[in-house]
């Protein structure tokens, strides 16, 4: 074989060696690329997997190319995101209403796919429905989906649940709404909001009056000025002073006081209640304000009546104390009286009536003399019973007999307590009934002791 063919032979060999060689290495450097994308797509995959937000992309045909498990787990309902692939909203949709779901959330997807894709540019949405029965909301970011070339390929988005913070806000919305329907509705009261400067106390501000306040106090809130609020009443001035430094100090203003109603052309009475917020250049003051006119009309009105009472019930005692002393000295004027009645019977009439009984008279005569006698008991009976003991004229030994009799004891017991004999006490017991007009009457001598006096 000739040497050129040879040496031709060996570079051919050489080459082919060297190409060899590269190919190995272009090899090593493929896997190595696809192990490097294999790679990457899983961590692109986790990562999409693992957050919390709803990730797709989808063609031109609003067709799925990419979803994360977010997405497939809580608004398409399927188990791997691998069988979204080529399908849209509405096949997920019907699905779910074919199951018997109720589902609502698809179609409006659509909609906004291809407001993006018109528009070209990235756009955000809010969109809602009902997913599987329930009340979703989603904070949608959309985009279009390009290639190197710029060209427009599908779009891309992502969503976020955001049901909770829409359902708080509707409540707020609701709330300020029925709060500023409540406001401006007053009538018989009206509310503000101050702003007070900590350094300049009487920088005050008026943040917001509701329009009642026009009808309570005569103003509306922009023609308050900053410095003064009310033409207030002389005699209350100094009070409301001292309540607004206690204001400043405790952030809490509570008073009564009286303003000058321009709209009325009189002076109301006004009641402010308010509670204050401090920070560290401003303390803002909440409160409510209201007519107490009427009120404090019917308050003095019951001052002046309780005045008038107590005048009256100071009168009527005195004369009631006066009428007491009369009938004071009226009863001791009938007691002396009776007295004296009963004091002259029995010392004066008795004792000729009893001689008249022993001078020996007629018959007729006598029977005259005890129907006499008898009248008499019967006049002087009712004030024998309230007389004492020694206006009957008894002796200190009768007395002592009587006190006992009415304590109950009997004839041995007196006799052994004064000394003396049992007969002798009887004839005391005699003596007194004689004394007392009850001598030969069926009449307990106890009894009759214990009622007078």
């Amino acid at each position: 074989m000739p040497t050129e063919m040879k040496t031709h032979q060996r570079d051919l060999l050489q080459r082919i060696q060297h190409l060899e060689t590269e190919n190995a290495q272009l090899k090593q450097l493929t896997d190595k690329r696809l192990e490097d994308y294999e790679t990457l797509l899983k961590l692109a995959r986790r990562i999409a997997d693992n957050v919390p937000d709803m990730i797709w992309a989808k063609d031109m045909d609003n067709r799925y190319l990419f979803a994360n498990r977010a997405l497939c787990e809580r608004l398409l309902m399927c188990k791997y995101p691998e069988a979204v692939v080529g399908k849209n909203d509405l096949y997920f949709a019907e699905l779910e209403r074919s199951n018997g779901q109720r589902h609502t959330f698809g179609e409006v997807c659509e909609n906004s796919d291809d407001i993006v894709k018109a528009k070209g540019k990235a756009m955000r949405f809010v969109e809602d429905g009902l997913v599987r029965g329930r009340y979703l909301v989603l904070d949608v970011h959309k985009a279009p989906l390009l290639d190197e070339m710029g060209n427009m390929l599908g779009t891309v988005g992502c969503g976020r649940d955001i049901t909770r913070e829409e359902k708080i806000r509707r409540d707020l919305e609701e709330s300020r709404a029925s709060q500023q329907l409540f406001v401006e509705s007053a009538s018989d009261f009206a509310f503000f909001r101050l702003r007070l400067g900590m350094q300049r106390p009487r920088a005050l501000k008026v943040v917001f009056m509701s329009p009642s306040a026009k009808d309570i106090a005569g103003v509306a809130q922009n023609a308050w000025p900053p410095n003064k609020w009310f033409q207030i009443h002389p005699n209350d001035r100094k009070n409301i002073r001292n309540a607004v430094v206690r204001a400043i100090r405790d952030l809490k203003f509570n008073q009564r006081f009286r303003i000058f109603h321009p709209l009325l052309t009189q002076w109301r009475w006004l009641q402010v209640i308010a509670t204050g917020v401090a920070g560290s250049e401003h303390a803002f003051f909440n409160g409510i304000m209201f007519d107490v006119t009427d009120q404090m009309r019917s308050n003095e009105a019951l001052a002046a009546k309780g005045r008038e009472l107590e005048t009256r019930t100071d009168n009527l005692s005195e004369v009631n104390t006066a009428l007491k002393v009369l009938l004071k000295k009226r009863d001791e004027d009938r007691k002396a009286l009776e007295d004296k009645v009963l004091y002259n019977v029995k010392a004066l009439i008795r004792p000729y009536v009893r001689k008249l009984k022993r001078s020996g008279m007629e018959t007729r005569q006598k029977a005259y003399l005890e129907i006499i006698e008898s009248n008499l008991n019967e006049i002087v009976s009712p004030l024998s019973r309230k007389l004492s003991f020694d206006y009957l004229g008894f002796t200190p030994t009768e007395i002592k007999v009587a006190t006992m009799v009415k304590q109950g004891k009997k004839a041995k017991e007196i006799a052994h307590l004064l000394n003396i004999s049992v007969r002798t006490v009887e004839g005391y017991r005699y003596a007194i009934r004689e004394r007392l007009g009850i001598k030969g009457k069926k009449v307990n001598l106890r009894t009759y002791l214990l009622a007078i006096q």
